[in-house]
């Protein structure tokens, strides 16, 4: 087997190196190097980063058009493997490989698209998964050939839960590809099917008015990126952090305005009012200043308590 790997987050990287330790990658396709964060220096994705580590060949085409199709035909592989490449693959490319396979972190036919962790979270999933399938014109809608579920417990962050699914899915795929005339493809169920947008960074304004629990949910799963995002007389105020889990956080009557900031808690956090009961934030941020825990941030700014963040 000759895998063309087509990778470029950071959550793909242990599936290339589980791969790599099966001489099965003939060569690495990621994108372009883009700009960092401020802008100046282009930066590699990890997945190139985790190629030149391994001496594998790297392909950054801007499209997947021609020239991109010769360079690939020129190496001669017959399978290609994508685990969040971010591109959309023609039927020209595919027609290069005898097998396509896409790695996806849901349980298929749910969350399809582009955002399935973030969803998991915020939907208060009780349990996850991931699904290899063939690689099909419409997103994620291509035959499933094998899946694996795991409990959630209502903790979960957006970094947590994909590091513990590139971990799973590196298994998963020396399982399948190790093993292929073993495994046969399924359709997907039509029912039960939906569809993750991108997230966008409106997404995470947050509203206190709504329950606690899908509070807790957005702090998770927005922990990353955009970040969860709340305003402190009118500055930006970034909640990173919760305690606890969604599943059980405690009742407790709430007498103050939603956003109230009620007090400070030793062990569990700032106590901010919600909709239905209070949500204990132990991790914030300001803008251009560096994270800290709650009882770090109430040592500069004790004027919070009893500030209503909007």
């Amino acid at each position: 087997m000759r895998i063309l790997f087509a990778g470029t987050d950071e959550i793909a990287v242990p599936t290339l190196e589980a791969l790599d330790r099966h001489r099965l990658v003939c060569a690495v396709l990621t994108t372009p190097d883009a700009p960092g964060k401020r802008g100046r220096a282009l930066l590699p994705s990890p997945v190139k980063v985790k190629a030149m580590e391994l001496g594998i060949p790297v392909i950054q085409p801007d499209h997947l058009g021609s020239k991109a199709r010769e360079v690939v035909s020129r190496l001669a592989p017959d399978t290609l493997l994508s685990f969040c490449y971010g591109r959309i693959f023609g039927p020209k490319f595919l027609a290069l490989f005898q097998h396509r396979f896409n790695i996806h972190p849901s349980l298929l036919p749910k969350y399809r698209g582009c955002s399935p962790i973030q969803n998991t979270i915020l939907n208060l999933d009780r349990k996850g998964g991931i699904s290899i399938q063939d690689i099909a014109e419409a997103v994620d809608e291509g035959d499933i050939y094998i899946t694996q579920s795991f409990d959630l417990d209502g903790s979960e962050t957006t970094e947590g839960l994909s590091s513990r699914v590139s971990v799973m899915a590196a298994d998963l795929a020396v399982r399948l590809l190790s093993s292929l005339d073993v495994f046969r493809s399924r359709p997907q169920p039509e029912v039960g099917a939906s569809y993750t947008a991108m997230v966008r960074k409106e997404d995470a304004l947050l509203d206190f008015h709504r329950d606690a629990m899908s509070l807790h949910a957005a702090v998770r799963a927005y922990s990353v990126w955009p970040k969860a995002t709340c305003m402190l007389d009118g500055q930006p105020l970034y909640l990173l952090g919760v305690w606890g889990n969604a599943f059980d956080i405690p009742h407790e009557e709430c007498a103050e305005e939603p956003g109230t900031v009620a007090g400070y808690v030793k062990g569990r956090g700032l106590k901010i009012a919600t909709g239905d009961g209070y949500l204990y934030v132990d991790c914030l941020q300001l803008p251009t200043k560096k994270a800290m825990d709650s009882a770090s941030f109430i040592n500069g700014r004790r004027d919070i308590i009893g500030k209503v963040l909007m």
